[in-house]
């Protein structure tokens, strides 16, 4: 398991490096239309001395018609005018070789481009900034292994992220409640009452806090600023809300595996007070029967080992009796009875069809721990709620940020069947023996429901 981090606070300065330039460029930016965007794609893929005519050819443009869109250009200072031709800077050319990626129709602004962000800050600097190593033989890489390199690494940077102003909570807060994690910036421009340089002097310092970044999506004769996370993040978050399982509507419809949600305890309840009048065998089945209907044949077993497990019970051949601790037990609420048995450290996983590597304490905890996302739910499917698991059961289970070839991605664990089954056991018989969950099916799947002790158990994992 990944250790979290502690962070200090946030030390971002961003007078530290030539902002004023970069925000200049990016108010520039902002005004582009989409012809704007097509002159300057074709300078900067051309020769750094380039014809006029070739430009009005290539891009069917009058001379008149580009002449006017290059008067506006030039306040990027990326080409000046000499005669006939225009000459392109190559500072320039290099900074709005990646800005104008932002145009793009399938632009991510994911590692990539903070990695070419961070390429405009002195390299003395980033180590203030992000607190790591001046010695650190790559500095990117150092930064990602601190604060992005898995969820919940990430999840409690922004948690304990020190942005004090207003303007940028406020566009955080707007971006993550978002249902697709992407804002329009006009609005928040209008919502704060902003200038444009002053919005892009917040989304630059958010930018380097990893927080939102920016990107361009065409609409009509313009472009429009949309505000994300960077794109792996964003990518990470939209798995997450898609595979929610679905609540289920019609819940009368359910048949549940138990009456109650702590219909086990009390069965077994019936079965150690049976005992404490003489010992039993199986042919107490018949009397449990009658005061609990829906007792399986089946269960006597399971109840008898886990109660032995326990020490409430003890076997004599075919005879079961009681322990000195079954009457403390006894006396307890159905909800202690039940805590009583989730919490003793002799209660592990009886399950002679798992793997004994999956039936350590701790993994079962960390599996128990994943019923924690339809803790606001009601009944689900147990295959759609399987769906959305990412529990490291295994080192190679970690969801971390790895780069795949030219492309970063959070890699989601993939389990075999048996990993699967072991989830399934964990929530019918870990879980459902103490009434954390209750079980039930409805149209021949399996499903279950947080009950109200499994919600104050695991609503705030």
């Amino acid at each position: 398991m990944a250790d979290i981090a502690t962070f200090k606070k946030n030390k971002i300065e961003l007078e530290e490096y030539d902002c004023v330039r970069d925000i200049h460029n990016r108010v520039l930016m902002a005004r582009f239309s989409p012809q704007d965007v097509e002159v300057l794609e074709e300078i900067l893929y051309s020769s750094l001395r380039v014809p006029l005519s070739l430009l009005e050819k290539n891009l069917n443009l009058s001379s008149k018609a580009l002449l006017s869109t290059l008067e506006k250009l030039s306040e990027t200072k990326l080409f000046q005018i000499a005669g006939d031709h225009v000459v392109v800077d190559k500072d320039m050319r290099k900074y709005y070789e990646q800005q104008i990626l932002k145009f793009e129709e399938d632009f991510k602004p994911g590692m990539d481009y903070l990695q070419a962000l961070f390429r405009k800050v002195p390299i003395h600097v980033l180590p203030n900034w992000y607190s790591i190593s001046r010695t650190s033989d790559n500095i990117f890489e150092s930064i990602v292994e601190k604060y992005l390199q898995t969820p919940q690494i990430f999840q409690r940077y922004l948690m304990d992220l020190n942005i004090i102003d207003p303007v940028e909570q406020g566009i955080m807060n707007e971006l993550y409640k978002s249902p697709h994690y992407e804002i329009n910036a006009t609005d928040m421009i209008k919502k704060f009452d902003l200038s444009q340089e002053a919005f892009e002097r917040h989304m630059l310092h958010l930018e380097f806090s990893f927080v939102a970044c920016i990107k361009y999506k065409k609409d009509g004769d313009r472009f429009t600023q949309v505000i994300t996370p960077f794109f792996e993040w964003q990518e990470y978050l939209r798995c997450v809300r898609d595979t929610e399982p679905t609540p289920i509507i019609d819940e009368e419809q359910i048949q549940r595996s138990k009456p109650g949600d702590f219909s086990v305890v009390e069965e077994m309840s019936t079965l150690l007070e049976l005992s404490q009048k003489s010992p039993i065998t199986n042919t107490a089945i018949a009397t449990i029967k009658k005061k609990h209907p829906e007792f399986k044949d089946d269960d006597f077993e399971g109840y008898i080992a886990k109660l032995c497990q326990l020490n409430l019970a003890a076997r004599d051949g075919s005879k079961i009796s009681c322990t000195s601790d079954c009457e403390a037990w006894l006396a307890m609420s159905p909800a202690d009875r039940a805590m009583f048995i989730y919490r003793h450290p002799r209660n592990t996983l009886i399950n002679h069809d798992m793997p004994e590597e999956l039936c350590q304490q701790k993994i079962i905890r960390e599996a128990e721990k994943s019923v924690s996302r339809i803790a606001n739910a009601g009944w689900v499917f147990l295959d759609d709620f399987l769906e959305g698991v990412f529990i490291p059961l295994k080192e190679e289970h970690q969801v971390k940020l790895k780069r795949q070839g030219r492309k970063w991605k959070y890699q989601l664990p993939e389990y075999t069947e048996t990993e699967k089954a072991f989830f399934r056991t964990v929530i019918n018989q870990c879980l459902f023996e103490v009434g954390l969950v209750a079980t039930g099916t409805k149209d021949g799947r399996d499903c279950f429901y947080l009950t109200p002790l499994g919600h104050e158990l695991f609503s705030n994992e």
